[in-house]
Parts: structure tokens; C-alpha cells; sequence
């Protein structure tokens, strides 16, 4: 069992009393309202115990479903799924104020738009279909969405999704401009939009010919075992809402970081406190009310 370690107390702070499930009460001096540490966290709005939250993530981490972490945390279904949404959305901004610098491997990947969930008032772009059915049209198109993935030398990583079909030289600069440090190196493949991207920048670029596994002793390894690791991770949740898409990939990408920093016996410890820790409200309906990150109707328009 992992332990649940609170925030440091603001000097602002008094204690005064505690609630029912004993957790303690403070009195914000400042605003003369009466809080406890959870104030302005995840775990804000609920009343489950830190035991379950502990318990919770030790299993998501394990990467058991839903269903089987609900019943060994005895929580519903329901709520396991805005658990699981409240813990990746506190992981977001996880070392994200570092810049990318050095030698930077910059690519894209594509994940099929994926319009799972409910609809309710909404006009749905299409009809629903089955798991696994193939795009509408061959090759990338406007029915996959881009993601862009950086990763330097220091190991840093950026993930971003950046829209839909093959992107341009503004979408990959809009994402890149203020994550690269300058005079860094760009490894890419051979799109072309990439050496505008690197001029604008101020960045030197190496492109890998298409056919090709490397230029010299520069070369995309790092990238491409990231993706071969991404893919089949994404696949095993058997299909993930395209609103939701950009929360597991920051999930991805804090495992990652966290395999390169600290012992597999202290992820759980260490993923309970920091997503804690964040100052992130969030409701049930939050979850639910998330907007798509791209045009879902811009692949049916010649459907119309």
C-alpha cells in the first residue's frame, strides 16, 4: 500500500476542526473561507478516502481496466472512468517548461478520428460504427488526426495534436515555435515543411531521405521506438475518444519520463503525489463536456 503525502500547508492556513471522513479543516485567512488540503485539487469533489485514490492509481499503473479496478477499489465503473480522466489531466503539464534543445527528432503520427461517447443535443458527423472499421478513404486524410512528437537529447518530449491529415509548414511551426530552443538541430524526415519550420526557428535541420534509416550519424531510432511503444499502448485501450487522445498521450509521455527517473516500486508514490499535488478543479462534467481538438465534421463534408 502507498501512502498519500499532502501538501505543504500555506502560512495563510489555521487548522479548524475536521470533516466527517477526519480529514482535516483549515480557515483561509485570507478570504475567511474554511478548506482542507484538497482545496483546488482533483481530488476536491470527491468523498471516497485517500486508501482508494492510493489503491486506484497503483492498479491504473499496473494497467488493469476499468471494470477491474473498480471492483478491488469498490467504486462504480462510472466513477473509475472520471478518476482515471482527473489523474491524466493533472499530469498534463508535467515538465512541460522545459525546452527542447540540442539535437531534437521530430516527427509525426496519425491515430483515426475516433468520435466515441455520447452525443446528447449534438448532431453526430456520421453514424456510428464498429471497432476496428477502416477509414473512409485511403492513405492519411482529414479522418486522422496528427500528432506531433519531439524528443531532444536530455530526453525532454513534447506531444501535441496538431490536427488532422498531413500538416503544413504553419501547424508545425505553431506547435515547435516556443517549445525549441534556438540554434538547436532538428532530425526530421524528408517533408519538405520542415526546413521553413527549422529556418524560422533558428534551428540548423538534418532530414533522413525517404528509404532511408539514417544521414551520417544522425537518425530518427529514438522516435521510432517511441512509436512502436505508443501505438500498442494506445491499442490496448480498444478504442479512445479523439477528445480524450491528447490526455493519454501526456499519460504516455509521464511514464516515460518517470521510467527515466525513479525506481518502478516508487511510480505509484510518486504519480499519487504529483497529480495531487496540482492545482486542477474538476468536475464530472468536465469530462464529458471536453471539446474535440479538431473539426469532426471535416472528413463528412462531401458525405452532406
Amino acid at each position: 500500500m502507498i501512502l498519500f503525502r499532502e501538501r505543504e500547508i500555506p502560512n495563510h492556513y489555521v487548522k479548524n476542526g475536521k470533516t466527517a471522513k477526519g480529514r482535516q479543516w483549515y480557515l483561509d485567512k485570507r478570504t475567511g473561507k474554511t478548506v482542507t488540503l484538497t482545496e483546488g485539487s482533483i481530488v476536491k469533489y470527491t468523498k471516497k478516502t485517500y486508501r482508494q485514490w492510493s489503491e486506484y492509481i497503483q492498479l491504473m499503473l499496473y494497467g488493469l481496466s476499468l471494470r477491474d479496478i473498480a471492483e478491488a477499489v469498490k467504486i462504480s465503473a462510472t466513477t473509475a472512468f472520471h478518476w482515471r480522466h482527473k489523474v491524466i489531466e493533472a499530469m498534463r503539464e508535467y515538465k512541460e517548461e522545459h525546452l527542447l534543445k540540442g539535437e531534437i527528432q521530430v516527427d509525426e503520427t496519425y491515430f483515426l478520428l475516433n468520435m466515441k461517447g455520447k452525443w446528447s443535443g449534438r448532431f453526430e458527423p456520421r453514424s456510428s460504427k464498429k471497432r476496428g472499421t477502416k477509414a473512409i478513404r485511403r492513405g492519411i486524410n482529414q479522418a486522422h488526426v496528427c500528432v506531433l512528437i519531439a524528443i531532444d537529447e536530455h530526453d525532454h518530449i513534447l506531444t501535441k495534436v496538431i490536427g488532422q491529415g498531413h500538416p503544413d509548414t504553419n501547424r508545425l511551426k505553431d506547435a515547435l515555435i516556443s517549445n525549441v530552443e534556438p540554434l538547436s538541430t532538428l532530425i526530421t524526415d524528408s517533408r519538405k515543411a520542415y526546413v521553413e519550420v527549422a529556418k524560422t526557428l533558428g534551428c540548423e535541420i538534418t532530414q533522413i531521405p525517404s528509404g532511408e534509416h539514417r544521414k551520417g550519424t544522425y537518425n530518427l531510432a529514438i522516435m521510432n521506438q517511441y512509436h512502436s511503444e505508443l501505438k500498442p499502448w494506445i491499442s490496448g485501450f480498444k478504442g479512445i475518444s479523439t477528445k480524450h487522445l491528447e490526455n493519454y498521450l501526456m499519460w504516455f509521455r509521464f511514464m516515460k519520463y518517470m521510467k527515466y527517473e525513479q525506481k518502478p516500486s516508487e511510480y505509484p508514490i510518486h504519480t499519487l503525489n504529483y497529480t495531487t499535488s496540482q492545482y486542477l478543479e474538476i468536475k464530472n462534467s468536465d469530462v464529458f463536456e471536453k471539446p474535440f481538438p479538431i473539426d469532426v465534421y471535416k472528413p463528412y463534408q462531401h458525405l452532406s
